[in-house]
């Protein structure tokens, strides 16, 4: 069978997101070739989830055959021309559950990928709580959370009840732009379900779990006191570009003045970005700090008004973009911010605290409840601070990973290049 190379190179980067290549099992590391003579259907699975893509492709008679993934890249490489031809051989191939006529169906609308984008950035994909890493389908729309930040767009959905599907990859990859059906139907305990996108498909088990009650997190009008509009998101966006990281907080400052808002990351109070902006309400008690890549997904999706509270606590609201998002503000301690002269004055400051200690041991008696509040609430922080950091480390050792793969691809494509250079002198 011939395919073009063009055409199949586009279906296995959207069948590469659910292949497994390493696995022992030769399922769920092949792709499934499936044609009837007027259409071919590309297939792969990981074992819970199942993705299948129909090309364009001349097939002379019905085939049935599979093809390991990397034996497919692998022809693409070394063949030349705008064609391929496939050979493979049979496989047991797990059967695709049909769906059953009990299933609720759900019209999708054609911007349905394109809100998925938009809500992909904002998921905990490597979060501990198996929830975060989905996307929440309900009947007022999409909605996802990370814990720090949390995005809504609204959509109607004919959904009976909330569901939450697993982080849509393959879908993200293939980006079709076409109206869509949603199935979903309990077997078994579990809640599965289909979509069909144009001559995409992604058939899988719905994420388990209790999503957040994200209507409660975010806050009614009322409760925000003043608001903020900026009309230049993009020199904004230039500038966080440039400001360094800063782990594990990356805070920039939005300091309300007579002129406008100024950016000062909080790290680098020595940089700062100054921009005529449109404030209404009470002028702000607290200046309010929010995560720099926060605010760049923001602005970079058109949310230029916040609205938020002057003491500087309550979540803040971005508005302007095709839904609502809302981030929780960074509450900076003294303790992060230390004087000038504080080195300077460390023996004064001591001495001060060692009198203050005697005579509060002679006087009173500390009370335990407070020293085990305390000591709990200290605990937290560095809890919190470790899982931070934690989660830093693990996405720099993803990446050196990846590097490292590129190294060894690009070095076996040199060699290779070399090796059919000797074989053409």
């Amino acid at each position: 069978m011939k395919i073009k190379k063009s055409v199949l190179l586009e279906a296995l980067k959207v069948l590469g997101k659910v292949v497994a290549q390493t696995s022992p099992v030769e399922v769920v590391r092949s792709v499934r070739f499936v044609g009837d003579g007027e259409r071919l259907r590309l297939m792969a699975t990981d074992g819970v989830e199942c993705v299948a893509v129909s090309v364009e492709c001349e097939v002379a008679e019905a085939v049935d055959f599979a093809v390991e993934y990397r034996a497919l890249r692998e022809l693409i490489r070394s063949t030349r021309g705008g064609e391929v031809e496939i050979t493979g051989k049979p496989l047991e191939w797990p059967e695709l559950e049909v769906v059953p006529e009990e299933a609720v169906k759900v019209e999708l609308p054609a911007t349905f990928g394109e809100l998925l984008a938009l809500a992909a950035p904002v998921t905990d994909r490597d979060g501990v709580r198996l929830i975060l890493r989905g996307v929440n389908l309900s009947p007022e729309g999409i909605t996802v959370t990370n814990g720090r930040e949390l995005l809504h767009l609204p959509c109607p959905l004919a959904v009976p009840e909330e569901v939450t599907l697993p982080f849509p990859l393959a879908l993200l990859t293939a980006k079709p732009a076409a109206p869509g059906v949603l199935h979903l139907w309990n077997r078994c305990n579990k809640r599965l379900f289909r979509i069909e996108i144009g001559g995409f498909l992604w058939q899988g088990k719905a994420l388990s779990g209790k999503f957040p009650a994200w209507k409660q997190v975010i806050p009614s009008g009322n409760a925000l006191d003043y608001s903020l509009e900026f009309f230049e998101p993009e020199r904004i966006i230039a500038f966080l570009k440039t400001v360094p990281d800063h782990e594990p907080f990356h805070g920039i400052e939005l300091n309300v003045t007579p002129h406008g808002v100024t950016f000062i990351p909080v790290d680098t109070p020595e940089m700062s970005f100054e921009t005529e902006t449109e404030f209404l309400g009470v002028q702000p008690r607290a200046v309010l700090v929010l995560n720099k890549y926060i605010l760049l997904r923001m602005l970079q999706q058109c949310y230029t008004k916040f609205r938020a509270h002057s003491d500087g606590r309550m979540p803040v609201v971005a508005e302007g973009g095709a839904g609502c998002y809302v981030a929780m503000p960074i509450h900076l301690s003294p303790k992060s911010n230390p004087q000038p002269n504080q080195e300077a004055n460390k023996m004064e400051t001591n001495e001060i605290k060692e009198t203050d200690s005697r005579r509060e041991s002679a006087n009173e008696t500390p009370d335990p409840m407070e020293e085990l509040n305390h000591g709990i609430d200290e605990l937290r922080g560095k809890l919190k601070l470790l899982l931070d950091e934690t989660g830093v480390l693990t996405r720099k050792v993803k990446e050196a990973v990846l590097k490292q793969k590129q190294k060894e691809r690009d070095f076996i494509l040199a060699k290779r290049a070399i090796e059919r250079i000797k074989m053409a002198i």
